[in-house]
């Protein structure tokens, strides 16, 4: 049996007329006993559902009056109350509750006598008379065309089979006795259709409104007396015209039918109760055709009415035209589309338009509206949005540009200006701006002051740089230097006759290379020193191309020039190949002989370098904030961070906000090359700076701001910008790189961690270390800081497996016993190329050593002794080279090896013996093995390991 749900019921209710919400239906479901149903979407059986619905509508909706026959001797007549208008009715009792009357059924056989009507005048006919039915009055009349049907008579209406022609008027019935003798009414006249209800209106004047439903009417004294139109002594109502009577709300207009032949049963003629049939949505009586359309899976049947389809005038089965798919709702199209009897619409032709729209305008943004405002970078997307271009345009460039992008990644603001310029667009940079914190002052020529000229010693290690700038300082740091070579930056202040001059003495080493860059940036001038005995070597070279990138002046000093091997005239000679010519061969470079050991001429070089700078014409002004930048950094335990740096412009005092690089603080202390406390320090001049937050980074600049709050928010925004560009900087895995890590997919790796005591020391050794690295073996840098050995760098090496290298600094005696727990290695170095040697050394110990095997002699077994709890011995004869017992040997029978394994004893006659040489005989026991025969040969050998080489 098919399902119903509560919706579907509540829209069934509301065609009647009764409009309930889903929580007032299911309320009134829970009151009738169905307590199953939840919400709306619940389902109730078929005839639940139905039972569910005649119920709420027999409470909410008025019970029509029983149907009446018609026919002939019958005659339905409805009480209309009419008062006269000027007759007040007086109070009456308070009316009774009405008793059913049970209607009178004419015999079938009078009923089909009574149809057959003869034309010829009416006349009153013997009606059989009702039991106990009042008399009438001689005033009673046939029923008045003007009177409206009542609700059970308009609902039979419609189902007569046909119209019948007009009957003269029949005798009048008497009516029940519950009911009262109506006025007089005239003869029935034509019959018309029955008119649509009114709007409701006020009831015209002396008119009596008509009791409640369910209450009696009021009855007479006397069932047989006649009518009362009003009180005695009223005169009677004056009559009414049946066309000006129209039905309200309250009144009810009898209308005269034409009579239509009923057949009807004859009623049981028990007192049993006949109950009507509880009203519907179709009139009693009717026929309903239901079509039966079985399930999907064929468990479940549905029925269809199909009565609805032949009352319109279609036969079930048939396609549904257009006009007939108008006139049916949407659920009754479905309904059609069940029983295939769907309309399926035909979609015309598009209609071309009468008049041509007008086209859309093409705009352009204005120019001051095509500007784009970025910080440090945007995504592609974001840059796409704006410009309103598809990104995949965009990368498409990039990749044009040689930029493997993706939707999501972060380009600069200068690549994302190009691709702007190409759609019409200007990028504009927005967001923190580091000049409101740092302006630029204007140059006032007025308040520039000579300054010091900044002079960097550069050349080739052991060429006599420290020694030469000892001789110029009358002091002695080259003796105090481990291995006597400089491993990092020194700047110092010399006093000469000329005036104050600042020199700066760069390492010569081939892994300083980044310290002597940094060198020859903040250098007015640089003094090339070449030994005489050596000429031009790699480091000279190098520094020779490192000045002439910073556009720096270059004056030559040939030192070693007392030895007897010297030869400046060869010097000369190869620097000219580098474009430096000295000014006696006709150049313009200065060069002079010099010796560090004999102080020759070191007065003349000085001259020249005071010379040169006149000619630079060095000046600054020293009432500006401070600016310059770090030449050295540096971790000292009870000091913290120490940053060595060059005021260039501006005077450095004690207290004065810093910031460098993403570090930040207030200037504590500061110190001159000797350690000497200082209060300010003017520009030209190097000191050591204490108060800072962190190591800053060599060649770093530094500024000087206006108070530390300044400086934190300057050093944060830097921090940020760097955090962005290690993220946005990763390359993305290319096929280059897949095939570069295939073929290194066998390498080993040594991981280091390197600490230093400054930090351009830290960075050279991370470099000179990572030079070192093979194709069979790789060096990385897990960390590389400044400072001493901390138990957080031992852990950070045994989690990554990594060596520990110390440079110029020490662990303490407490992190030596934490890293021998934890298995870590600390290597210690003083000097740079000691620490390179040793890490190679690590790096071959990480490759599987090479087996090799070396014959040792030949022996050949004469007879075989079996000798209890010992084994089998076999009595040999050395014939070649000289047997050991710690060797291997094969066993070879008719030049095959059947055995191979190690000498388990060897003996000479009773006493054991390490080996025996050619031409001796002794007893060789075979570890393993107790089949050896006469006439086999023992080949012994022994296997000894090769270190494989790093290249």
């Amino acid at each position: 049996m098919s399902k119903k749900r509560v919706h579907e019921l509540g829209k069934q209710l509301k065609e009647q007329g009764i409009e309930l919400s889903n929580q007032e239906l299911v309320e009134k479901l829970h009151a009738l006993g169905y307590l199953e149903v939840k919400s709306h979407s619940s389902s109730l059986e078929d005839d639940q559902a139905h039972a569910a619905y005649e119920k709420i509508l027999a409470e909410r909706k008025p019970k029509p009056a029983p149907v009446r026959p018609s026919g002939p001797g019958f005659v339905v007549r409805k009480r209309a109350h009419v008062e006269p208008p000027t007759v007040t009715a007086p109070a009456a009792p308070p009316p009774a509750e009405p008793e059913y009357a049970e209607p009178q059924y004419a015999e079938p056989q009078q009923a089909e006598q009574a149809y057959e009507p003869e034309p010829q005048e009416a006349q009153p006919e013997a009606a059989p008379e009702p039991v106990a039915a009042p008399e009438q009055p001689a005033e009673a009349a046939p029923l008045a065309a003007q009177a409206a049907p009542s609700p059970g008579a308009e609902a039979a209406a419609p189902a007569a089979p046909q119209a019948q022609p007009a009957q003269p008027a029949a005798p009048v019935a008497p009516p029940a006795p519950s009911a009262q003798p109506s006025a007089p009414q005239p003869p029935a006249a034509q019959p018309r259709p029955p008119q649509p209800p009114m709007p409701s209106r006020p009831p015209p004047a002396g008119y009596r409104p008509a009791p409640p439903p369910g209450a009696r009417p009021p009855m007479s004294a006397a069932p047989g007396a006649p009518a009362q139109p009003g009180a005695a002594g009223q005169p009677p109502r004056p009559p009414v015209d049946p066309r000006t009577l129209r039905p309200t709300s309250t009144q009810a207009v009898v209308i005269s039918r034409p009579l239509v032949p009923v057949r009807r049963v004859t009623p049981p003629t028990s007192a049993r109760q006949q109950f009507p049939v509880a009203p519907g949505p179709r009139a009693l009586g009717e026929v309903r055709e239901l079509k039966v359309v079985p399930g999907s899976l064929g468990r479940e049947r549905e029925f269809i009415d199909v009565s609805r389809d032949k009352r319109r005038g279609r036969q079930p089965g048939r396609p549904i035209s257009e006009e007939q798919a108008k006139s049916l709702s949407g659920k009754e199209l479905l309904q059609a589309a069940i029983s295939d009897r769907a309309y399926i619409p035909i979609r015309g032709k598009k209609k071309k338009p009468t008049k041509k729209g007008a086209k859309t305008q093409i705009t352009e943004k204005a120019e001051h509206k095509k500007v784009i405002r970025i910080e440090e970078s945007i995504s592609v997307s974001e840059l796409s949005q704006v410009m309103g271009v598809k990104a995949s345009d965009l990368i498409r460039k990039l990749m044009q540009m040689g930029k493997m992008v993706t939707i999501n990644a972060q380009i600069d603001a200068d690549t994302a200006a190009i691709l702007a310029l190409e759609h019409g667009y200007t990028v504009e940079k927005k967001g923190f701006e580091v000049e409101e914190f740092i302006p630029e002052v204007e140059v006032d020529e007025s308040k520039l002051v000579i300054r010091p000229p900044v002079v960097t010693v550069m050349g080739h290690v052991d060429h006599g740089k420290t020694s030469l700038l000892d001789a110029i300082r009358q002091a002695d740091v080259a003796a105090g230097e481990a291995g006597g070579i400089t491993q990092h930056i020194g700047a110092y202040s010399v006093n000469t006759p000329q005036g104050p001059i600042t020199f700066l003495d760069t390492p010569g080493h081939e892994a300083f290379t980044a310290m002597r860059q940094r060198g020859a940036q903040v250098t007015d001038l640089v003094v090339l020193v070449v030994a005489a005995d050596d000429g031009v070597m790699p480091q000279t070279v190098e520094s020779i191309k490192a000045a002439k990138a910073a556009g720096v002046t270059i004056l030559v000093a040939i030192n070693k020039v007392d030895k007897p091997q010297a030869a400046p005239e060869r010097v000369m000679q190869q620097l000219t190949e580098y474009e430096l010519v000295a000014e006696q061969w006709g150049g313009t470079t200065i060069m002079l002989p010099v010796s560090a050991r004999t102080k020759q001429g070191i007065p003349e070089l000085l001259e020249y370098i005071a010379l040169q700078s006149e000619v630079l014409e060095l000046k600054a002004n020293p009432d500006k904030l401070a600016a310059g930048r770090v030449i050295e950094a540096k971790l000292e335990k009870g000091r913290g961070p120490v940053a060595t740096v060059l005021v260039e412009e501006g005077t450095l005092r004690v207290g004065d906000a810093l910031v460098t690089g993403v570090h930040f603080g207030r200037v504590r202390a500061m110190m001159n090359e000797r350690g000497e406390q200082v209060d300010n320090v003017g520009p030209g001049y190097p000191v050591e700076v204490l108060g800072l937050s962190g190591v800053p980074v060599a060649g770093d600049e530094f500024d000087v701001v206006e108070d530390e709050k300044a400086a934190k928010e300057v050093a944060q925004h830097r921090a940020t910008k760097q955090r962005q560009k290690e993220l946005g900087g990763v390359k993305k895995a290319t096929l280059e790189d897949l095939f570069a890590k295939a073929k290194t997919s066998g390498q080993k790796v040594l991981n280091l961690v390197v600490k230093a005591d400054v930090q351009g020391s830290s960075e050279a050794v991370s470099q000179a270390l990572e030079k070192a690295a093979t194709k069979k073996v790789g060096v990385k840098i897990l960390e590389s800081a400044v400072g001493a050995i901390t138990k957080s760098d031992v852990l950070t090496a045994a989690a990554g497996n990594a060596v520990i290298v110390g440079f110029n600094t020490k662990p303490e005696s407490e992190i030596e016993n934490i890293a021998s727990q934890q298995g870590v290695k600390i290597l210690m170095f003083g000097i740079i190329y000691e620490a390179v040697d040793r890490i190679r050394e690590e790096m071959a110990g990480l490759l599987e050593p090479i087996i090799k095997e070396k014959p040792l002699g030949k022996a050949e077994v004469r007879q075989v002794f079996n000798i209890p709890r010992v084994g089998q011995i076999a009595g040999s004869a050395v014939t070649e080279g000289v047997v050991k017992r710690a060797g291997h040997v094969r066993v070879v029978r008719d030049r095959k090896v059947i055995f191979t394994g190690k000498i388990g004893s060897l003996k000479r006659v009773k006493d054991d013996v390490r080996e025996v040489a050619q031409g001796f005989e002794c007893g060789i026991g075979v570890d393993g093995f107790s089949d050896v025969k006469q006439g086999d040969i023992l080949e012994v050998y022994e296997l000894e390991e090769i270190r494989p080489s790093l290249d």
